[in-house]
């Protein structure tokens, strides 16, 4: 399948501008490994857009986009049978500058001049590499320098490529395989354009807040909270622990998984040492309601204070570009607070919608006779009853419906879908500022 997602890279982006295969269909690349590419500077965002849309058409979910200004990002899922998906993540690398800062001089240099002359050829996507590689690391490790190798770039070619590309780096330095120190920010700040001294304080300064920004966020468009909610026996949890399970299988770092809270919220029988209500967490319903209105009220209120807490916590991580994966959450708790022997209290709607995470909410709309069948733990009676308290909180909260009379794959699919459709608007939406 990968050799079929990088030919149909190469098939959707050529009619639209050039682009470079850098890396992961090599006899170097790794199992599993993603795919990088390098297209004109200003068009990484573009790529990801088109690529996401012809992938769509042939089965494959967009499952995440992000733009970290010198590389664009997406993730593609192809849902199989028995949960045995494949993802794949793909980079596109936005030219030749480092950090995407300055002016990409030998990036438009490598499109317009070069590229048109190497009618396909290997060696100029070998260089590419090189020194998209040497302008963030300095040096090439053996096994990158002999995936250049092959590709036919050797040292002399490089040295003649870098020449036409205005990069300052001597042939003598590239059979060492990079720079170090000085000549390794020499080469960055000539990749942005610098030319003066003037230009070069700029381009530095550009670059410490480009940096920061790097050291402080995950990239535009890809934190996401993506909460699943539904009854006992409707498959939350499986289908949480399927998507988690592939976006590790794409590389990329594993969301945050949440249920109900933060783990560093404590709830409230740790807050009193109580040892009997540890089991209502495996074993829902095992102790009814508290009798006394205000003993309910007081747990209300802390789970109140606690959700607001977890909802500005959740704010500032998708800020910083996290995935939040919630199974079970505030929806479930206001739909169903006898689980934490909290009378049902009426709350008001203003108050749902203020405490509900923003995001992506989804409900596993399962029949009471389905998740009765498939755990029972509720009666049909208790099951109906939840079942219609939960659709009023997602008429309210705006949550989705996910048909759980389904099949686990066909819910699923059905999922990615609805996170497609999220991050093919985001790309949308940079798309149109660039």
């Amino acid at each position: 399948m990968k050799q079929q997602i990088s030919a149909l890279v190469v098939e959707v982006l050529a009619d639209v501008f050039p682009v470079i295969a850098l890396r992961g269909v090599d006899e170097f690349a790794r199992e599993g490994g993603d795919l990088d590419f390098m297209v004109p500077p200003g068009k990484a965002v573009i790529a990801c857009s088109i690529v996401a849309n012809a992938a769509y058409q042939k089965g494959w979910f967009l499952a995440c986009f992000r733009d970290i200004d010198y590389l664009a990002q997406i993730i593609l899922i192809h849902p199989a049978r028995d949960g045995k998906d494949y993802a794949i993540k793909i980079d596109f690398f936005d030219g030749l500058r480092w950090y995407g800062i300055g002016r990409d001089i030998s990036g438009i240099k490598l499109f317009e001049s070069l590229f048109p002359q190497s009618h396909g050829e290997l060696r100029l996507a070998g260089a590419a590499g090189f020194f998209q590689k040497v302008l963030i690391v300095g040096q090439l490790s053996e096994r990158d320098w002999a995936r250049v190798e092959a590709t036919g770039a050797d040292p002399f070619y490089l040295a003649r490529i870098a020449q036409i590309l205005g990069l300052p780096i001597t042939r003598g330095q590239i059979e060492r395989r990079g720079v170090k120190g000085l000549d390794k920010w020499r080469l960055r700040a000539a990749s942005g354009g610098v030319h003066s001294l003037f230009s070069g304080l700029l381009w530095f300064l550009s670059a410490t807040i480009a940096h920061l920004r790097f050291k402080l966020e995950n990239g535009a468009g890809m934190g996401l909270v993506i909460g699943i909610s539904g009854l006992d026996g409707s498959g939350k949890s499986t289908l949480v622990d399927r998507l988690s399970a592939v976006y590790v299988k794409a590389g990329v770092e594993r969301p945050s998984l949440v249920h109900l809270l933060p783990s560093w919220i404590p709830m409230p029988h740790q807050l009193i040492g109580r040892q009997k209500s540890i089991k209502n967490y495996t074993h829902p319903y095992a102790e009814p309601p508290v009798s006394s209105r205000l003993n309910g009220l007081l747990r209300l209120c802390y789970y109140l204070c606690a959700f607001a807490v977890a909802r500005i916590s959740f704010w500032f991580k998708v800020k910083r570009g996290r995935l939040i994966f919630m199974d079970r959450g505030f929806l479930d708790f206001v739909s169903d607070m006898t689980r934490a022997r909290i009378p049902n209290f009426r709350l008001p709607k203003c108050l749902k919608r203020i405490l509900t995470p923003h995001g992506r909410l989804f409900y596993l709309d399962a029949s009471p006779e389905v998740v009765v069948a498939r755990k029972g733990e509720l009666t049909l009676e208790k099951a109906g009853a939840l079942r219609a308290r939960y659709l009023e909180t997602c008429d309210i909260v705006g949550a989705k419906l996910l048909d759980g009379d389904n099949t686990s794959d066909a819910v699923f699919s059905e999922l990615l879908g609805h996170l497609s459709r999220e991050y093919m608007q985001r790309a949308a939406v940079l798309e149109a500022r660039e």
